[in-house]
């Protein structure tokens, strides 16, 4: 279940990232469908690892994921696009 947990947490980041104005992935942002789709997928690993583990320590699991997602997703996307179109901060 923990397994299950940290993938549905990766695809909620990656969801709520690219339904976000500031993505640079993506020439529009994803849609409402994509906001509720992330919503539901962060529901799912918070369930998914409270019926792995404990209530707690689900709760904290869910929320170290979706944090790591959230710093973490946004420096992937920097490195894949190309060089020439980096710009410097």
């Amino acid at each position: 279940m923990n397994v299950l947990g940290c993938l549905l947490a990766v695809l909620a980041m990656c969801l709520a990232y690219l339904c976000s104005h500031n993505q640079r992935l993506r020439a529009y942002p994803l849609g409402r469908g994509a906001k509720i789709a992330a919503w539901v997928a962060g529901a799912g690993a918070l369930f998914a690892w409270i019926a792995g583990e404990t209530s707690l320590p689900g709760v904290f699991a869910t929320l170290t994921a979706l944090m790591f997602g959230a710093v973490a997703l946004p420096y992937v996307s920097w490195l894949l696009r190309p060089a020439a179109a980096r710009k410097p901060r």
